[in-house]
């Protein structure tokens, strides 16, 4: 007979209880990775993106000249090209050597232990424990939202993107190798080079500089790398925005430009959108810079991020990721200070995200342009959460968090 002491069930019951989430929160990732690979093998469908990155892949492999040649039509008949820079399709290399299927199941795996990061990093930003439990509860709940969702069904690289940028602006706030993230990021794909303004009017010149250093350096090894293809991109594929869609109005491209031409119900609505844009832009940062000088580092980070969705031409649904660490600031610091309208407003917001007009209004009408009445609030939903949320942050640049010695967010 094995006589246990007084504490050792309770013991032996704590660490079960901690050891549970933290093996739970390492079998998802695998799980949500296999469930990808039996819809493709099954299906044919989806990870579009993912195709074209491999497709750059190998075509980059091949030689230089024949990155930007490459077009991949999807069984929808949709054909894509690519459009980063190539410096990104230089990481992409890995993916030349494995089938489809092998680079679905790695690519989903690491995007869903990337959002648990970014869950992870989120939490701590906002000031709460960041316990395995809590970070899976964090993951499970935002995986439904069409921007993760559709994120992962497509095979996008925007997750990385933005743990790149979150870890880089919310580390060690004296860290000399601050600003790298953004730069490193922005040589993929442009859009992180909000940032780097970002930086500028927050006089944070040595980050911003690292920045920018960084960014001409991934510039450097494309160039070095695959010089055809380099001025190619550079020389002027970069401006042309056709390659990236072919009509804004389409519900997928959530930026003030799919909206006004959706509202329009025309394509041409550079003279409006323009001006609008540089407005929000200059509004935007203006309003990231006082929620920082407030006290609040995440809170600007945020609304820089939503600044650069707004104001660039094309921002897909998967480019609002973003949202992730929004939902989990809502909810963190609306708990915390008892405050049931932030707690409310986070619930309403992940609904709205689940009930995307991608899945349900264009899913029942089976078309994706010309909207009318109701249907044009539905489809301009992310902009429009964009826009309140920037205007609450004018007004209460500090998120309604009492206090705040200007670290808040930056290292728990």
């Amino acid at each position: 007979m094995t006589i246990l002491s007084p504490a050792a069930g309770p013991r032996s019951d704590r660490r079960s209880g901690v050891a549970l989430p933290a093996t739970a929160l390492l079998v998802l990732p695998v799980l949500v990775a296999t469930a990808a690979v039996v819809v493709h093998r099954s299906t044919g469908r989806f990870w579009g993106d993912l195709a074209v990155y491999r497709a750059a892949a190998i075509a980059a492999a091949g030689g230089d000249g024949k990155l930007y040649d490459i077009a991949h039509r999807g069984v929808d008949g949709i054909v894509l090209g690519f459009t980063y820079p190539p410096f990104a399709a230089l990481l992409l290399q890995p993916l030349a050597h494995v089938d489809a299927s092998t680079a679905i199941g790695l690519w989903t795996l690491a995007s869903v232990v990337a959002l648990a990061a970014v869950v992870r990093a989120s939490l701590r930003a906002a000031g709460a424990g960041a316990g395995a439990g809590t970070v899976l509860l964090g993951t499970v709940a935002v995986l439904p939202v069409f921007p993760v969702a559709g994120h992962l069904q497509v095979g996008q690289v925007g997750l990385f993107l933005m743990l790149i940028v979150l870890l880089d602006l919310t580390g060690a706030p004296r860290s000399r190798w601050r600003g790298l993230g953004i730069g490193i990021a922005a040589g993929i794909k442009l859009t992180p080079l909000i940032f780097v303004v970002y930086l500028l009017c927050l006089r944070r010149w040595r980050a911003a500089g690292v920045a920018l250093a960084g960014f001409t350096a991934t510039v450097g090894l494309g160039f070095a790398w695959r010089p055809v293809d380099s001025v190619r991109f550079w020389g002027g594929g970069v401006f042309d925005t056709a390659r990236v869609t072919g009509d804004p109005r389409t519900v997928l491209n959530q930026s003030l430009h799919g909206a006004l031409a959706r509202l329009g119900d025309t394509a041409d609505v550079r003279a409006v959108w323009l001006p609008l844009a540089v407005l929000t832009a200059v509004a935007g940062i203006v309003v990231a810079v006082r929620c920082v000088r407030a006290g609040d580092q995440f809170l600007g980070v945020l609304a820089c991020a939503t600044t650069g969705l707004l104001v660039s031409p094309v921002s897909w649904h998967h480019h609002w990721v973003w949202c992730v660490p929004a939902l989990v600031l809502l909810v963190v610091r609306g708990r915390r200070a008892g405050n049931r309208v932030s707690v409310v407003a986070g619930g309403l917001l992940w609904a709205g995200f689940v009930a995307s007009a991608a899945w349900t209004l264009v899913g029942l009408r089976g078309a994706d342009l010309h909207f009318r009445g109701w249907e044009l609030l539905h489809t301009n939903l992310y902009v429009l959460a964009g826009f309140v949320a920037l205007g609450w942050l004018a007004l209460r640049p500090s998120g309604g968090r009492a206090g705040g010695d200007g670290t808040e967010g930056w290292v728990r």
